[in-house]
């Protein structure tokens, strides 16, 4: 699952972090299911033969990167009928899943982003059909909800707490840890079947399934080491010679994490990279003092890397850093740039209205790009053209105006189109 189960945010670690509100009480839980622990391949094989026969498929996956570049997969767990079954993959091949996954069966997951991730990553194959229970409850109003806070709304199951710092590769697992991650699917089907129900009585579960659809896609490709500076919070408002070394540095560190297979943190910390980028030094001996930088990780090889791409980057001309790695996004006209604050007031009046998730519904990126002229926006076409992307074509035609109503907030109202005054003249004749 994703990190407290909130899919914009990222985490280095799966459960640090990650699950600090998703267990709240183990009062009120249902009747714990059992669940099978699968360490051999021959148990593994015959669980996938039953899964292929199987309609819908619960998934979710355990996994650490705080020490890796990439998610080291530590458990896979699938429920199905009255099955479920916490699969060991230090012991078995879980690439088999891949059968699953492609199959004509539906995955259902909460939070599925870094799951489809990892399962990619391991099985080389993505769920051929998809439901997000995270992503659907959006469309009753529930802002990126934990598992905890969804199952205890929509079913009256409180999840137990514990095991929230797990190590997920321990073994063997102690049963409290299990049922920790057996809890973690146990209930997605029943939460399917809910959430269906709600969201047809709303009229809502085509738009989920097609909004899940937007989720079933491979992960892109390895991170662009030339965009690496861009991600470093700060690294943007550089300039000149500071923003060439956080470049170069930035890339170099990227190259170097994918390489060993440990976090960028790793090898040199944002906070490191920045001063570096900042003071620009001219010798090792000028790391020393500098804030986040340990001189004496620094001296001999690492240091000499260091120190050359602080040249590399000093001796950038400007403009020598491409096109590709500069921050892209929407390229608004200056004559709407007014329009996207105003826009987006009114998207967070129809989010309260229509009680949907605003982040779901549209975000700035989203509004921009519409107003860029974007053919891909997300607001162009589909339920959101239908609940805000039309309305907005309609302001920014002159077809329709904003007007502030104080019991019922901001209001999309019809704007009677201007005449041009030479038909005026020949209406009057």
């Amino acid at each position: 699952m994703a990190p407290s189960r909130d899919r914009p945010r990222r985490s280095s670690s799966r459960h640090e972090s990650s699950r600090s509100d998703r267990r709240r009480s183990d009062s009120s839980r249902r009747d714990a299911s059992p669940y099978e622990w699968v360490d051999t391949q021959a148990d593994l094989d015959a669980l996938v033969v039953d899964l292929l026969a199987a309609d819908c498929v619960a998934v979710d996956t355990e996994f650490h990167r705080e020490r890796s570049y990439r998610p080291q997969l530590a458990l896979v767990q699938i429920a199905f009928g009255e099955r479920i079954a916490l699969i060991d993959p230090t012991t078995t091949d879980v690439a088999v899943l891949g059968a699953v996954l492609a199959a004509d069966v539906l995955v259902v997951m909460h939070a599925c982003a870094q799951d489809i991730e990892v399962l990619s990553q391991e099985c080389d194959a993505i769920p051929s059909k998809l439901f997000d229970t995270q992503v659907a409850a959006g469309f009753l109003g529930m802002s990126t909800p934990s598992l905890a806070a969804l199952t205890d709304r929509l079913l009256g199951v409180r999840l137990a707490k514990g095991n929230r710092l797990t190590d997920w590769f321990e073994r063997p697992l102690r049963p409290a840890q299990q049922r920790y991650a057996a809890d973690d699917v146990a209930y997605l089907i029943p939460l399917l079947d809910e959430l269906r129900s709600r969201l047809t009585a709303r009229d809502r579960w085509l738009w989920a399934l097609d909004e899940c659809e937007q989720w079933r896609r491979p992960p892109g490709p390895p991170p662009d080491p030339a965009q690496a500076w861009t991600r470093i919070k700060g690294a943007r408002q550089l300039r000149g010679p500071q923003r060439a070394v956080a470049y170069r540095l930035a890339a170099w560190r990227e190259r170097t994490a994918s390489e060993r297979d440990i976090p960028v943190r790793f090898v040199l910390s944002d906070m490191a990279l920045l001063s570096i980028a900042q003071r620009r030094p001219r010798s090792i001996d000028d790391l020393g003092g500098l804030r986040g930088v340990d001189s004496g990780q620094f001296r001999g090889a690492a240091g000499d890397r260091i120190m050359a791409e602080v040249q590399r980057g000093l001796d950038m001309a400007p403009g020598d850093i491409p096109a590709s790695a500069l921050p892209a996004g929407p390229n608004v006209d200056a004559a709407l740039q007014p329009a996207v604050p105003l826009v987006g007031a009114w998207v967070d009046e129809v989010a309260r209205t229509e009680g949907i998730d605003r982040s779901l519904l549209a975000t700035r990126s989203d509004i921009a790009a519409l107003l860029a002229g974007d053919p891909a926006s997300k607001l162009s076409s589909g339920w959101r053209a239908e609940v805000v992307g039309d309305g907005i074509r309609s302001l920014l035609a002159g077809e329709a105006a904003l007007a502030f109503d104080p019991s019922a907030g901001l209001q999309l109202e019809s704007r009677p189109r201007k005449v041009p005054e030479q038909c005026e003249r020949h209406a009057a004749q």
